[in-house]
């Protein structure tokens, strides 16, 4: 059966927040150090706990794309042993697989994670100068994350995408430097507006929108639109090259009316937007429960569901949310 809200959208992509945790203290997600306090290992679903849901998803609810997130999933103790254990669903159920991780801890994981049907990976890389990088993240992984995005595209995945969060007077003079960097990959740069999270000190000053974004780079580049292959970005080609490039546009013009996520929680709570908060009851207890049904995980989502909102609230009125740490998102 498939998963559909009040709004009659049907939900087949589901991303899957993996640890409340990060390595890094970006400063749009996790300043100043603010959010590393998580949740212990026993209070996060078990990598079996997570196999069941997974299997729910797919047999009983068409879901058709997994996405694993954190914080940073690629830090969870024996992360690998989990995409092994889901391998083994790829011949059964028709479903993509992607990563979204900071590339620091990739490089030595990325032929296996393809060896195990990883066929998606996001790659967030917030400017190419290397000081500038330890500014934003407060940690020196510059050249291990460029050589996780060099490899990647190496080895073969179906779509290397980086991620570039676009702050006004901190990176969006880089905007044709990471263009010019990366126009003989066969990836796609995707330029991410600026949200407003818990802790961030989202204002107005740091924001630019994707069309302003455009704008800067049609000054140097000829950007050819084409179709979109998923529902939140604003894809181009830039002629000439092998690269695309993707705006995505949360705040200045929501995609809300197609969206197709579910978020859960590294707790196994469940977010039906990326800014509402968490279910108050999550799936962890009925998961860890052997007496209780498949059909019953599967109402459990279905009914949580129902409680999305029809689109998010504007920009100023999210600065103000509480407890809305991205870190415990996953994006």
């Amino acid at each position: 059966m498939k998963l559909i809200d009040n709004f009659n959208r049907i939900h087949n992509y589901v991303r899957i927040s993996l640890i409340d945790k990060c390595n890094l203290n970006c400063i749009y997600c996790n300043p100043s150090n603010t959010f590393t306090k998580y949740e212990s290992n026993k209070s996060i679903l078990s990598y079996e706990e997570l196999y069941r849901l997974i299997q729910i998803l797919l047999r009983d609810l068409e879901i058709k794309k997994i996405r694993f997130t954190g914080g940073e999933p690629l830090i969870r103790k024996n992360v690998i042993k989990l995409f092994e254990m889901i391998s083994s669903l790829q011949n059964k159920y028709n479903f993509e697989v992607g990563i979204t991780t900071n590339g620091t801890q990739l490089l030595d994981k990325i032929d296996l994670l393809h060896q195990y049907g990883i066929h998606l990976l996001n790659i967030s890389l917030d400017t190419l100068n290397k000081t500038k990088f330890i500014a934003i993240t407060g940690k020196d992984y510059f050249d291990e994350t460029v050589s996780s995005i060099q490899r990647a595209v190496a080895t073969g995945y179906k779509s290397v995408k980086v991620n570039m969060v676009v702050i006004k007077n901190i990176n969006d003079d880089e905007l044709n430097d990471f263009i010019e960097f990366f126009k003989s990959y066969p990836i796609t740069l995707r330029f991410i507006e600026y949200m407003p999270f818990s802790g961030n000190q989202w204002n107005d000053s740091k924001f630019l929108s994707w069309e302003k974004m455009k704008y800067e780079i049609e000054k140097k580049y000829s950007l050819r639109e084409i179709e979109s292959d998923g529902k939140v970005s604003k894809d181009f080609v830039v002629d000439n090259t092998n690269l695309k490039v993707g705006f995505i546009s949360s705040i200045s013009n929501h995609f809300c009316d197609s969206c197709s996520r579910l978020r859960i929680t590294a707790s196994g709570q469940i977010k039906n937007c990326l800014f509402s908060k968490p279910s108050e009851v999550g799936l962890k207890s009925l998961l860890a429960d052997d007496s209780i049904s498949d059909e019953t995980i599967v109402k459990f989502i279905q009914n949580s569901l129902q409680s999305k909102w029809q689109k998010h609230p504007g920009a100023d009125e999210l600065s103000q949310l509480q407890q809305n740490n991205m870190m415990s998102i996953g994006g």
